[in-house]
């Protein structure tokens, strides 16, 4: 019996002896290694033996590492891939990040941080495939199949997945699609304790200005599912930049920052509205246009992005995070009107700050306490 048969297939891609050697020593105790010299043996490889991660080197002769990164990308969209990243090339680290890289590996080698780097990988790459699961499981059946016994490990903590509907979203549609959505936003933030919560607490935020504003019911609706799947994407990116004490450097951001994409591809299969994907895919667009994925700005950016942009902004600010402390929601109020008309729209800041004065006896109880949140604050919010 192969005792490495039930381990996560590894692949390292260097065509240096000693890098790759150390790499294939460092993990083989815990992970099913293979090695290659190039880009081409990598991909020949890859067909034969579907991987889990992937370390690539980046300067290599014949096929460089950023074009074996976009083949790798058209047999395996999935697969976890590390940048091994030494002195001088860390601006095509950069550029393999925008290809979907999840982290990656600085040269000389830290052993302690090439095996967390790796275990985070995989870790991501289990959460990739739930995600996916859930969403295939649900494609694939119509409105009256049933949905997955409670008893479905691929379900987190044991809760039914409902069919997605592929029809309008109003009346019970609605209802079924939103119970949906909240079980992917549980797949995302059930492993951490700064993300539980926080995707049903920016749907509360978000409910409480569309009310205020008196958004049409389907808007509203649209804006519910939006506001839990806004964060989806972050599947795919790594804790250690998400979670990361301290200035963020280009790098980081190159990361951070495809997490609004990543969410369109994962949510494609389910036919979504155009309005509830660009509401996930700006939320991080600025009032002033100094934000991204496509720097609009001002009423370029869809009203269900800056909706989310502001709920978004004060459930992190006033959730618990690994480096800082919650603000008081006195100290966030001031931080939103700081930001207001740069960062957020000044019209929903006001109404989302009158909401809240308006309902300070209850808000408390349609927001449960007892959750916190994953997404960062700051005057470039992600």
């Amino acid at each position: 019996m192969d005792i490495n048969a039930h381990l996560p297939n590894l692949l390292i891609v260097d065509d240096e002896v000693g890098p790759r050697e150390s790499l294939r020593m460092i993990l083989k105790p815990h992970y099913s290694v293979h090695c290659a010299e190039d880009g081409e043996s990598a991909l020949r490889i890859l067909k034969e033996t579907p991987m889990d991660v992937i370390t690539l080197d980046l300067k290599m002769p014949g096929m460089s590492g950023i074009e074996t990164l976009k083949r790798i990308r058209l047999i395996d969209p999935d697969v976890m891939v590390i940048i091994i990243t030494g002195f001088g090339t860390l601006q095509s680290a950069v550029e393999a990040i925008r290809h979907a890289a999840f982290d990656f590996i600085a040269k000389p080698f830290n052993v302690n941080e090439v095996i967390s780097i790796v275990e985070r990988a995989v870790e991501r790459r289990r959460f990739q495939i739930k995600a996916k699961s859930l969403l295939r499981q649900s494609f694939g059946r119509s409105l009256t199949s049933s949905a997955p016994k409670s008893n479905d490990p691929s379900l987190p903590n044991g809760q039914d997945l409902p069919p997605f509907p592929q029809k309008d979203f109003n009346g019970s549609n609605h209802q079924t699609c939103l119970e949906f959505s909240k079980v992917l936003s549980f797949t995302l933030e059930e492993k951490d304790p700064y993300t539980s919560g926080h995707s049903e607490r920016v749907c509360c935020y978000s409910d409480l200005i569309s009310r205020k504003i008196s958004l049409a019911p389907t808007e509203r609706n649209e804006l519910q599912i939006a506001s839990y799947l806004h964060d989806i994407g972050k599947i795919g990116i790594s804790n250690r930049f998400i979670n990361k004490k301290g200035a963020l450097k280009a790098t980081d951001w190159a990361v951070i920052k495809q997490h609004t994409r990543k969410a369109l591809d994962l949510l494609a299969p389910l036919n979504l509205s155009l309005s509830i994907l660009s509401y996930i895919e700006h939320h991080h667009e600025h009032f002033d246009g100094s934000g991204y994925p496509e720097g609009l700005k001002g009423n370029q950016i869809p009203l269900g992005a800056r909706i989310i942009a502001v709920s978004d902004s004060y459930d992190s600010m006033t959730s618990n995070r690994p480096y800082r402390k919650p603000l008081s929601q006195e100290e966030a109020r001031k931080e939103l009107l700081k930001w207001a008309g740069k960062q957020f729209d000044p019209k929903l800041v006001s109404a989302f700050l009158f909401s809240l004065e308006e309902r300070r006896e209850n808000v408390q109880e349609r927001v449960p306490l007892k959750m916190s949140s994953v997404s960062r604050w700051s005057s470039v919010l992600f």
